[in-house]
C-alpha cells in the first residue's frame, strides 16, 4: 500500500513540473554513480521563451520515486544553466560543468529543442551521459552526448574529454 501512495505521488509530481514547465522535455544529464538524473524542460512565459531563464532543471530521483531541486552548488559547479545570448524565441544556454558547448534553444518542426554544434554537426540534444572517475566520482572521464543529426535524421553519440 505504502509502494502504491509513492508511485502516485510520484506521478502527480511528474505532472505537475511538467505542467509548470509546458510539457517540453529538452534534454536530461545522467551519471554513471547512480539512476538519479537531471532534467532540463522549456520554460515558457505567455507562449514565448523565457529570456531571463530559458530552461528549468530540476533532479529525478527514481529510487525513491521524488523530484527534487538543483541546490546551489549543483546550479554553480555543474548543471546550472548561463544564458549567453537570448532573443523572443530563441536562446543560447551553457551548462556550469562544460562552458565550450552552446545549447541554442529553439523550435525546430514547431517543437522546443536544445541544438549543439559538435564535429561539425548540428544536433538536437536528447541526452548528455557522465562516466565519473572511481574511487570518488568527483571527477569525469568523459560525457557523451546523445541526440539526432539535424541534417540526416541519424541517431548520433559524440563523446567530450576534459
Amino acid at each position: 500500500m505504502r509502494h502504491t501512495i509513492l508511485c502516485l505521488l510520484f506521478v502527480l509530481s511528474c505532472f505537475a513540473v511538467q505542467a509548470e514547465t509546458h510539457d517540453e522535455h529538452i534534454f536530461v544529464f545522467e551519471r554513471s554513480i547512480n539512476p538519479n538524473y537531471v532534467c532540463y524542460d522549456i520554460n515558457l512565459q505567455n507562449g514565448s521563451l523565457c529570456q531571463k531563464e530559458p530552461l528549468k532543471s530540476y533532479w529525478v530521483l527514481p529510487e525513491v520515486p521524488k523530484i527534487d531541486a538543483l541546490t546551489f552548488l549543483d546550479k554553480k559547479m555543474a548543471f546550472g544553466i548561463k544564458v549567453v545570448r537570448s532573443e523572443k524565441n530563441e536562446a543560447t544556454v551553457r551548462l556550469s560543468a562544460y562552458k565550450d558547448l552552446n545549447i541554442r534553444i529553439c523550435k525546430h518542426k514547431g517543437k522546443w529543442v536544445g541544438i549543439v554544434n559538435w564535429n561539425g554537426h548540428e544536433i538536437v540534444l536528447q541526452k548528455m551521459f557522465a562516466q565519473m572517475k572511481p574511487p570518488f566520482s568527483i571527477k569525469c572521464e568523459y560525457v557523451d552526448i546523445y541526440g539526432t543529426d539535424l541534417k540526416t535524421g541519424k541517431k548520433c553519440r559524440e563523446r567530450i574529454t576534459p
